[in-house]
This record gives structure tokens, sequence and C-alpha cells, in this order.
């Protein structure tokens, strides 16, 4: 009997079941406990299992649980700055330093997704919720279980594939070739510091010119939009990645707004949450902007779980930021293509194929 041909119905099921489940599972548990205010830890825990999705097992283990650790090290970094009264400077400093880690951890991972916006998304939030010394403890145990929970769900496929795939090998996505991977990348001049260049001087000035808007809050929103439309290493920076960005922005926090104003209840918000990520990862890969469509939910809702705000508030700040962020990083693509005409040869962060 011939094997059936791969099904491309099936595309991105997989990783998508996982990371809604990765996700979803602690923040249901934080419900049922009664402790809501901790959800953005678990939110940001939960991403770990979106790293390496396509990689073989064997070496999705070691980008899963080198990610894992990225992102607790990030939040833990995070509770630090909010524990030393969250001080702009602290903030800054902290944001610098989250993105060289972030920025070498993945080049040296060539993981997907390739940005920092996880663990720099993961360090801004955690620096602003409310904490006291005696949370630590929790905090520690939330982040530390939800880490290895989404890294056991990334896993879990493995053993799916072994009881289920030699009888339906159609239903399985296939992995990707294994990924050639040294920490040679570090040592690569000028291109990696090229790249955390671009993003480190993006961040700063998106999050400045935030800080001086009147009016407006969330000034890490328009850090996210910068971070997250940059190039990584070796990728090249498109006006249509951060056009994507923009429009998909705007429709996911008219999506939110209209959720949060019928004020859900918290198991509401965790299904927003599992749908979400769900869907989010079923489109990233070909859709951006649709994929924002329920990713922008899912950040606002959760993040409401923590720091309660007027939605208004929150649509008018997260439309205006991300706004600003995608005028520095298309700013920033112009003022690399000057310097690449002037040299001759192309930046590392601007090398040879398109963001994805």
């Amino acid at each position: 009997m011939t094997t059936p041909a791969h099904s491309t119905r099936t595309i991105n099921i997989e990783g998508a079941i996982r990371a809604a489940v990765a996700g979803g599972a602690p923040l249901a548990l934080l419900i049922a406990l009664g402790m809501p205010g901790y959800a953005a830890f678990a939110m940001f825990a939960g991403f770990t299992a979106i790293f390496g999705a396509t990689e073989p097992y064997r070496q999705r283990a070691v980008t899963t649980g080198v990610a894992g650790a990225m992102q607790a090290v990030c939040m833990a970094a995070g509770v630090g700055v909010a524990l030393a009264g969250s001080q702009l400077w602290m903030q800054a400093v902290g944001l610098v330093l989250v993105l060289v880690f972030a920025v070498c951890t993945l080049s040296a991972l060539r993981s997907i997704p390739a940005q920092p916006i996880f663990p720099v998304f993961a360090f801004l939030v955690s620096s602003l919720v409310p904490v006291r010394p005696a949370d630590v403890p929790v905090i520690a145990t939330i982040i530390v279980c939800s880490v290895v929970w989404a890294w056991l769900v990334a896993m879990s496929g493995s053993v799916l594939r072994l009881v289920l795939h030699p009888h339906a090998p159609h239903r399985f996505r296939p992995l990707a070739e294994r990924k050639h991977r040294s920490l040679a990348v570090l040592r690569t001049p000028p291109a990696l510091w090229e790249t955390v260049a671009l993003n480190v001087v993006g961040a700063l000035v998106a999050g400045a010119v935030a800080e001086t808007i009147p009016g407006l809050g969330h000034p890490y929103w328009a850090v996210i939009a910068v971070v997250s439309t940059l190039p990584a290493l070796r990728q090249r920076h498109t006006v249509f990645r951060a056009f994507q960005r923009f429009i998909g922005t705007i429709g996911g926090t008219v999506i939110a707004v209209g959720i949060l104003l019928l004020e859900p209840s918290a198991w509401w918000i965790v299904l927003i949450a599992v749908v979400g990520q769900f869907f989010a990862e079923i489109f990233v890969a070909r859709h951006y902007a649709v994929c924002l469509l329920f990713l922008t939910p899912l950040a606002l809702a959760v993040s409401w779980l923590s720091l309660p705000e007027a939605p208004e508030l929150l649509a008018l700040d997260r439309v205006a930021q991300t706004t600003l962020g995608a005028l520095v990083s298309v700013a920033l693509l112009f003022v690399g293509r000057g310097i690449e005409r002037r040299r001759g040869r192309a930046l590392g962060a601007t090398s040879a194929i398109r963001t994805v």
C-alpha cells in the first residue's frame, strides 16, 4: 500500500496546538487558584513552546530548553527592576542588556522566531507588574513550572510521532532539516554586532520618543514594535513587514477593545489566550498581519489581567505606540540602506534573505 502524500491541511496544526496548550494550561491553573495577577509570567513562560517548532526533536530539546531559560532570565531581570522601583534608567539599562543577550542567544540557536520580541516583551512587562519581595518565591515557582511545562509540551510530539506516525504519516507535518549551529557566530565580525546595534538604537530611540509624548502611556509597545520588525542576523529588513505590523495591530486592537469592553471574566481571558495563540501560530509564517489579529488580543487581554486599565486608553496607546515603533523601524531601514551604499556591502542585519 502506498503512503499518502503529506496533507497541506495539517500544516502548523501540531505547533499551534502545542503553543495553545503550553500557554493555556498554566493560565487556567492560576485562574482556578485565584491568582490572575500573575498571568503575564505564565504567558511569557508559555511562549517557550513556540521556539524550534519545526526542528528535529533532539535539536528541538536544546532549542526549547535554551529559549525557556532565556525567557526565565529576562523575566527575573524584569522582576528585579520592578522590586528596585522600576525607574526609567533601570528599564533602559536592562533593555540594552536583554537585547544583547537575546540577539546573541537566538543568533547562535538559529531559531524561529529569530527576532528578540518575546524576551524583550517578557522583561518590559515584568518590570512594570507591581511586586513585593514576598511575591518572589511565588513568581519564581510560576515561571519555572510554566517553562518546564512548555518544554514538555513542545517535546510531546516525539511520543505522538513514535506511536501514531507509522500508521498515519500524512497526518504529521514534515520536520525541517537539522541545523548546523556553532558558537562561532558570536565571533562573526561585524554582522552580529551590527544586528545588536540596530536593535539597541531602535529600541532606545522608540522608547525615548514614546516617553516624551504627552497623554500616552505604555511606551514599551513602541519598543516591541521596533524589535519585532527589525531583521535578525542575515535577514533582510522590509518596509512591508513594518506595514503588516501596523495594519495587524490596529485590527487586533479593535478586536481586543471590543472584547475588554464586555468586561470578560478571567476564564474568558483564558479562552481568548488559547484561541489567540492557536491561530497566531497558524498564520505567523505566511500572513503576519492576520497573525497579529489574534496575537494582539491575546497580549492585551492577558496583560489586562496583571495590569487592569480602561480598554479605550489601552487602544489609543497601542495604536499610537505601534505607529511610532513602525516609523522608527522604517527610518532605520533607510539609514541602513544608506550605509550599505556608501560601504559597498550589506549590513549584517540586512544581507540576504527576507524577514518572515
